[in-house]
């Protein structure tokens, strides 16, 4: 009778309220974060983004520019300057891949907020005397407005192949 009871009684929103509260308290102690609705209607942040031109003799510590935009969710990457904006903070996955020629190097580094946290060698100065391509992939925490490029190492920018040479990012 007790059971019968407990189905058919008619929860208050007070009952309700209580209720979601020990779930949430739950889910929180599982490692689940709060997220506001006005954070998910942002929707997938994610840009892939090619070189539009084979760069050449790229300067100490220049940054990349990825010009060639093919996807950007969100308007986080900005085409012009070669640079990604965190727009909320969270985890962040990036990969960029440069191809060079023959007889050629080219050396590059991930930068955030002006801190190198990976490397990239694509050496073509090697004994096959072929095209060599080279990726790195980084899983970044990020902070909101937190800022990430890609640069050469050092003035080891000798060449990279336009079209052949990318980068992408997204958020976990």
């Amino acid at each position: 009778m007790v059971l019968l009871t407990e189905l058919c009684a008619k929860e208050t929103p007070q009952d309700f309220i209580i209720r979601y509260k020990k779930y949430n308290t739950v889910c929180q102690r599982l490692g689940y974060e709060k997220r506001s609705c006005k954070e998910r209607k942002q929707g997938i942040i994610a840009f892939h983004a090619r070189l539009s031109s084979t760069l050449h003799n790229l300067g100490s510590n220049a940054v990349v520019v990825f010009g060639k935009v093919t996807l950007n969710s969100g308007s986080t990457y900005n085409g012009n300057k070669g640079i990604f904006t965190a727009p909320t903070d969270g985890i962040y996955s990036f990969t960029w891949t440069i191809l060079t020629a023959a007889g050629s190097h080219f050396h590059s580094e991930i930068v955030v907020n002006g801190n190198v946290v990976g490397y990239n060698n694509a050496n073509g100065i090697s004994v096959s005397r072929q095209y060599e391509s080279s990726s790195s992939t980084a899983v970044i925490r990020m902070k909101k407005n937190d800022k990430v490029w890609i640069r050469t190492h050092g003035n080891h920018g000798r060449e990279a192949q336009g079209d052949w040479s990318s980068f992408s990012g997204f958020q976990l």
